[in-house]
């Protein structure tokens, strides 16, 4: 399962969190495992995912498109 989360425009509501937990709950109780890739500059969402258990397992160059 690939689910994609584009920034939301709310911040500080506990959107993000509440939405990433949730898809994050689901994910591992079928069985997959849960990865995200972040922005390095996307502090609010790095501080979100941390809260939730997440941890850094390594860093790889990506191209994003705006």
């Amino acid at each position: 399962m690939e689910t994609y989360l584009h920034t939301l425009t709310i911040e500080g509501e506990g959107t993000a969190k509440a939405v990433t937990s949730a898809i994050t709950k689901d994910a591992v109780a079928s069985g997959a495992r849960a990865l995200l890739h972040v922005r390095e500059v996307n502090k609010p969402a790095i501080k979100v995912y941390e809260a939730l258990g997440y941890k850094e397992i390594s860093r790889k160059p990506w191209i994003f498109i705006n």
